[in-house]
């Protein structure tokens, strides 16, 4: 998954969603950030108050409801620093 088809998946999900208040960053893979401030949608590595770390394959499996992101987090496929409660609140954006 490239990054442009990354982009386009976030894009409506977040708008559906209504953004986030607080930012919030995916680090997907070794070569991915997304990083999210209300429905602006950005690949900088910007300061977040949660940031949600997994690969690509784990992210692929949730955007097609094939894992629970927050079974995901207790097996360890998904690694939360910061803020859980706004990790919590991810669970609905897919």
């Amino acid at each position: 998954m490239n990054i442009e088809t990354i982009i386009n998946t976030f894009t409506p999900a977040v708008e559906k969603f209504g953004g986030f208040p607080e930012p919030v960053k995916f680090r997907l893979g070794p070569d991915h950030v997304i990083h999210i401030h209300g429905q602006d949608i950005s690949t900088q590595d910007k300061e977040a108050n949660c940031t949600l770390s997994m690969s690509i394959e784990v992210f692929e499996k949730i955007v097609n409801a094939e894992i629970d992101p927050m079974g995901a987090v207790m097996e360890g496929d998904i690694d939360v620093e910061g803020d859980s409660a706004i990790a919590i609140s991810i669970q609905g954006l897919f």
